[in-house]
């Protein structure tokens, strides 16, 4: 047996020369590295995107495989390409749907006022509790749905279909209720849900200070049209997300007037 390895293995490294001994070892070390990386892929629940990454750099790997004949490698990833594909679709299905979803069936919805009384009831009572909130240190996060529908973090969250009242709204963000560390969706003129959770931003370039509800509202301000408005449980201040731009530190009066520029009336 030790015989016929001995063969084999002089076979594939050309009788034992520099060059195909060089491939051996390059196709060995691959091979471990690969696995490796299948393992901590697997453990580590990397996000849906760089899982795909992952995936395209195992395709690049598998041409040099064809390029430079290395054996070993071309076996394992042949074994593995399709059961890491099952492995993917039943890990991220839900996430794979989310994407598809947001790229290309992203549903519209029609929030725009009736009118510009209704507008301004909307406004006048969300500006008067996120003072309220402000002046008393408790966090919030409170996302206007606008033309992108958000029923994908509806359907997850904590149903209420509410009116809009400052007492709800203080109820559901008072410290050490269910709801106190997720957001809720207004559509229109009700509130839809709350306990909402969304994806944190991607971006390196944002201050440390932020914490996940900031984090939070940049990321769904990134993917969809909603407005979101962050109060800061550390400082008290007040901030508006849209377009994967946050606006800091507002007046009660520059916050109303942001959300009069972005719900819209028919």
């Amino acid at each position: 047996m030790f015989d016929n390895f001995i063969d084999i293995l002089s076979e594939y490294t050309d009788k034992f020369s520099l060059l195909g001994i060089v491939r051996a070892v390059t196709d060995l070390l691959l091979v471990v590295g690969v696995l490796i990386a299948l393992y901590f892929l697997i453990k580590k629940r990397i996000k849906p995107k760089k899982f795909l990454l992952a995936l395209l750099i195992l395709l690049l790997i598998y041409l040099l495989t064809i390029l430079f004949d290395l054996k070993m490698i071309k076996a394992i990833i042949k074994v593995f390409a399709f059961w890491m594909i099952g492995v993917f679709i039943i890990i991220y299905g839900q996430e794979i749907r989310n994407i598809w979803e947001e790229v290309f069936v992203k549903s519209k919805v029609d929030n725009a006022f009736s009118s510009a009384q209704e507008k301004q009831i909307i406004i006048n009572t969300i500006s008067q509790t996120v003072d309220y909130l402000s002046k008393r240190h408790i966090g919030a996060l409170i996302t206007f749905e606008r033309e992108d529908s958000l029923n994908t973090f509806i359907e997850k969250a904590i149903p209420i279909n509410g009116v809009i009242t400052q007492e709800l709204l203080t109820t559901i963000f008072t410290p050490g209720t269910a709801c106190h560390d997720g957001a809720i969706i207004i559509r229109k003129n009700r509130i839809m849900c709350a306990g909402a959770y969304f994806p944190s931003t991607d971006k390196y370039d944002i201050p440390k200070s932020f914490g996940t509800r900031h984090r939070a509202a940049i990321g769904i301000s990134e993917k969809y049209d909603a407005l979101t408005i962050v109060v800061s449980e550390e400082t008290g201040n007040v901030s508006v997300t849209i377009s994967g731009v946050i606006n800091l530190e507002l007046t009660n009066e520059r916050l109303r007037e942001i959300l009069d520029q972005y719900l819209a009336i028919k």
